[in-house]
């Protein structure tokens, strides 16, 4: 599959190109901070993804020196320039601005985020934490919306932090507001590695996507949709689960040639 480059967007830019699938965040001037214009440009990039046959994993990178700084605040997303006086209108912005979220996260395919520069907070945050893994410098910090503001810190980082970290942990970041470091970030499991910086982010990246691309995508999609079941699921169900999946995963292709591949290695490495 040749490389697309959309050129259609204005505040992103999509690859996708053989197994691996790049939307880069692309407003260095503004910190890479969500507006509406990005909000809808990624929305249409994530189904793109979804759509694209053959694709095992989705990058979600950004340029400049943050990854993203949140949410821009001379947006609607902060009530600027909103004509509509109905005490329901932030609700209704909000709920359009946490799709984002929901298409991220439900992506069928591995999702994984670098985490370039030295922060990464509010909305930010929720973008990446809405991955499966997290890659980061060893620079960066991390932030959700101190309560000082009196602004309920959204994107879903109520629901996903304290999956990580526990709710006391949550409620030390929402609460106090406190940047958390990117070793304290790893201890506490909010990124699963670090690296010293922009080259070695990038450099990562690119043995993740070779490693990521050898994989079979039907085994990858059917691996996500057994451990996301298993957060939830008592024992005996989810065996049962293991069982039908690795059923369907003995009878296909990608089984067959990885098996037939595997046994080739270590009958030549007997002789």
């Amino acid at each position: 599959m040749n490389p697309v480059h959309n050129s259609e967007y204005d505040t992103i830019a999509l690859d996708i190109g053989g197994p691996i699938a790049r939307i880069t965040l692309d407003r260095p001037d503004k910190l890479n901070a969500l507006n509406p214009a990005m909000l809808e440009e990624l929305l249409d990039a994530l189904a793109k993804v979804r759509r694209a046959p053959g694709v095992n994993a989705l990058f979600l990178e950004g340029t400049g020196r943050v990854f993203s700084a949140g949410v821009d605040l001379d947006t609607p997303f902060f009530m600027e320039h909103v004509e509509d006086k109905s005490v329901y209108s932030g609700s209704r912005l909000l709920d359009w601005q946490h799709e984002v979220i929901t298409a991220i996260f439900e992506q069928d395919i591995l999702t994984v985020a670098a985490l370039n520069g030295h922060a990464c907070g509010g909305g930010g945050l929720g973008l990446a934490m809405a991955c499966d893994l997290r890659i980061s410098v060893r620079t960066a910090q991390f932030w959700m919306v101190p309560l000082k503001l009196d602004v309920i810190q959204d994107f879903g980082l109520s629901w996903m932090i304290q999956r990580l970290v526990g709710p006391s942990r949550a409620i030390q970041m929402a609460v106090l507001g406190e940047r958390v470091d990117a070793e304290t970030a790893l201890n506490w499991g909010l990124v699963n590695e670090i690296v010293d910086d922009a080259e070695a982010l990038a450099s990562r990246m690119e043995a993740l996507a070779n490693q990521i691309g050898d994989m079979g995508t039907d085994a990858l999609k059917m691996m996500k949709v057994i451990l996301r079941s298993g957060e939830r699921s008592e024992l005996r169900p989810q065996l049962h689960m293991e069982a039908i999946a690795n059923g369907l995963n003995f009878q296909s292709d990608e089984f067959a040639q990885k098996k037939s591949a595997y046994l080739a290695r270590t009958t030549g490495a007997r002789k």
